[in-house]
């Protein structure tokens, strides 16, 4: 697609052509090689899991023993005497606590249940069919054999014993030392180890057998009766209470104080006005 702009302003006037066409592509660079790579063996499908059995019916519940009785209340302790009230000071020593009464003996446990019956053992399910093993790696060549170490120098020959004289027949002379063996070259170094052939495909794998049926639960056992509660212990004595303190001195009463003048007569006054104005 072309498209030409005109500008008319422009003395002389002015033909820009834009052009949308795009320039010739450069071609794609050459991919590098890839390194070869080992054919890998088709995995196997994978066979279908078996159906799994029916479980079995949930035997019944067996019943629950009686409860125990509970043991009988223990008696309450005695109270202490209350102790004389006198002066407030220290307060007087916590008493000692109550024995704590024994403890009641543990019910007899309950008898067990019986074990309900195992249920039968489901059927195995039939092996898959085991897939054919992959072809086996080319051996690898094999290394070169190491130099042979020198044989070692023969042993002298030991000494031959003298001959009995000939007789119907003599004896037969002892036999000489034998000679001292040689010492044993050293072993040559080991040849290299070959390359490890490639691994073949793996074969498939077989089809997985169904699970068999679960066998029913038994019956659980009958709860045994719980044990009697043991009798309370006694209540412990209460303590004394402490003596109450002396009751302080009563402070000594202060002096009276003076008594204060007496007033002046008011009606007085106007009698001795009168005295001064005749």
């Amino acid at each position: 697609m072309t498209t030409i702009i005109v500008i008319e302003n422009i003395t002389p006037q002015v033909g820009v052509e834009l052009s949308q066409d795009q320039g010739p592509q450069g071609g794609v660079g050459a991919t590098g090689p890839t390194g070869p790579g080992g054919p890998t063996g088709p995995i196997g499908a994978t066979g279908p899991t078996g159906s799994t059995g029916a479980t079995g019916a949930t035997g019944t519940t067996g019943a629950t023993g009686d409860t125990g009785s509970t043991g009988p209340t223990g008696p309450t302790g005695a109270t202490g005497p209350v102790g004389a009230t006198g002066s407030t000071g220290l307060t007087g020593p916590t008493g000692p606590a109550g024995a704590t009464g024994a403890t009641g003996p543990v019910g007899a446990t309950g008898v067990t249940g019986a074990t309900g019956p195992t249920g039968p053992v489901g059927a195995t399910g039939t092996t898959g069919a085991t897939g054919p093993s992959g072809p086996s790696g080319a051996t690898g060549p094999q290394g070169t054999t190491g130099d042979t170490g020198p044989t070692g120098p023969v042993g002298a020959t030991g000494v031959t014993g003298a001959t009995g004289p000939v007789g119907a027949t003599g004896p037969i002379g002892a036999t000489g030392p034998q000679g001292v063996t040689g010492d044993i070259g050293p072993t040559g170094p080991a040849g290299a180890t070959g390359p490890v052939g490639a691994t073949g495909p793996q074969g498939v794998t077989g089809d997985v057998g169904p699970t068999g049926v679960t066998g029913a639960t038994g019956p659980a056992g009958a709860t045994g009766p719980v044990g009697a509660t043991g009798p309370i212990g006694a209540t412990g004595p209460a303590g004394t209470d402490g003596a109450t303190g002396a009751t302080g001195p009563t402070g000594t009463t202060g002096a009276t104080g003076p008594t204060g003048p007496s007033g002046t007569n008011a009606t007085a006054l106007p009698d001795i006005l009168m005295l001064g104005g005749m």
